[in-house]
């Protein structure tokens, strides 16, 4: 996801690596034909194409290239990225862009070679970590002089002491360490560690990022409650600073974020969260064409569904409630009713398999999620998303607390994190942190690997009673 880095430094960076990206994608394409022409043509069939062919497609090449490359963070200033950890990302991410090609090449009617399209593939891991390198190097000697991402540490124990470190062994220009900020029963302003001042408690980390002119904040502290790290990144709402957790190897182990490298140091980086116009753009039209896709297709088994609640259900086949949505704005959400009609309208849904207030029909309808058809309406209105936090009521949203609120900053999900995570077995605060997660990582990728998760957890049916 590329962003206005707050830094000119950073800008510099990011102009550096797109415009390597668009020098290097032209050149790509002019090699791999030499190879298939050349290098290759006595160990493969005929190849009758000519370069003029292929000479149209290198600006969608490059179109297919950086758009890719942006929506999947390629774009984003690692500030203290690793080689191992830009690897990994960008074969994942040279993958997508392969199979996009491929993709464009299908639509547009154009039958180019599958084999320069895999070569094509070969070549620019290579070529593409080499670019970066360089793109790196260059940017690095023009960026202004002096100007260092400006640190602050959420912690003052053994793990900041570990950070700090860190970041002295770092090669080239140090960041710069504004100072530390003290956690719950530590003394505050007035002390040192390792030389650098502890400059409030965690009433006043946001005041101490603007006086400090902050950018990069580190949670170094294992203490630390989860909801208030929530809560402090929540409440950052500039856009401008980039979020961090220095963690251990049991952390590691089990998170599924980006990990970086801060001189041997596992740091998992926080997603920046917020989606640009044009994947907002591209996230609607997906929404659209896939829930009017299903629409079409389960249209039969929502009328047989809808004739039998009617033959057997009081109180008609559709259940409507209000849910909070996008922004804190209201909507109606529908179900198939499962329930009997004296259940009360916002009691607690069904948490162990037997409830008696679940009719018959309705059990097996939950049990294969079918109860959740006709919200595909809700996501064909723009009321939801196929993918996002679970649409909650409106009197849970007002207690919600403010890091809390976050989650409404994105429409509510058909499907989401907590769908696939645990459903109903997880607690609900542990739901809340699931939808955090997907708000600050979001992307179509994200969205499709959901989905394919939550149709196996449809299958065993975890979590529905």
């Amino acid at each position: 996801m590329v962003f206005a880095p707050a830094r000119r430094s950073d800008r510099i960076l990011v102009v550096c690596l797109v415009l390597a990206d668009i020098v290097m994608v032209p050149l790509l394409v002019l090699l791999t034909y030499w190879i298939r022409t050349d290098l290759l043509e006595p160990a493969l069939p005929p190849f009758h194409d000519t370069l003029r062919d292929y000479l149209p497609a290198i600006p969608v090449a490059v179109i297919v290239w950086l758009l890719v490359f942006a929506w999947s963070g390629l774009y984003r200033p690692r500030r203290f990225g690793h080689y191992m950890g830009d690897l990994a990302k960008v074969l994942k991410t040279l993958a997508q862009t392969v199979f996009a090609m491929m993709a464009v090449s299908y639509l547009a009617k154009e039958d180019f070679s599958r084999v320069m399209l895999v070569l094509f593939g070969i070549t620019a891991v290579p070529a593409s970590l080499l670019i970066r390198g360089l793109a790196r190097r260059v940017s690095g000697m023009i960026a202004p002089p002096g100007e260092t991402p400006r640190i602050l540490l959420v912690g003052d124990g053994e793990v900041a002491r570990n950070v700090i470190r860190s970041l002295s062994r770092l090669p080239g220009r140090k960041p710069e360490i504004a100072g530390l900020i003290a956690v719950e029963g530590s003394a505050g302003e007035g002390r040192s560690v390792m030389g650098l001042p502890v400059l409030g408690d965690l009433s006043s980390v946001h005041s101490v990022i603007a006086e400090h002119d902050v950018d990069e904040v580190f949670f170094a502290s294992p203490e630390m409650e989860r909801a208030r790290i929530l809560s402090i990144i929540a409440e950052e709402s500039s856009g401008k600073v980039h979020f961090r957790l220095a963690t251990d190897l049991f952390s590691v182990a089990t998170t599924e974020t980006d990990l970086d490298n801060v001189a041997r140091l596992p740091i998992i980086e926080i997603g920046p969260g917020g989606l640009s116009l044009a994947q907002r753009f591209a996230k609607r039209v997906v929404d659209i064409l896939v829930s009017g896709l299903l629409l079409l297709l389960t249209a039969p088994l929502m009328i047989l569904i809808t004739v039998v609640l009617s033959l057997t259900a009081k109180g008609g086949p559709v259940f409507r409630q209000e849910r909070v949505g996008y922004r804190g704005r209201r909507f109606t959400l529908l179900k198939f009713r499962t329930m009997r009609p004296d259940s009360a309208e916002y009691e607690v849904a069904p948490l162990r398999a037997g409830d008696e207030r679940v009719t018959a029909v309705g059990r097996i309808l939950r049990r294969t999620s079918l109860d959740e058809l006709p919200q595909l309406f809700n996501v064909l209105l723009g009321e939801m998303s196929l993918v996002g936090p679970r649409p909650e009521m409106p009197f849970i949203v007002e207690e919600y607390e403010p890091w809390q609120r976050h989650r409404l900053n994105v429409k509510p999900g058909l499907t989401g994190l907590w769908q696939i995570m645990g459903r109903k077995d997880l607690p609900l605060h542990e739901n809340i942190e699931y939808d955090f997660f997907y708000i600050r990582n979001q992307s179509l990728m994200l969205d499709f690997a959901i989905m394919l998760r939550t149709l196996s957890t449809i299958a065993l049916g975890k979590g529905a009673y």
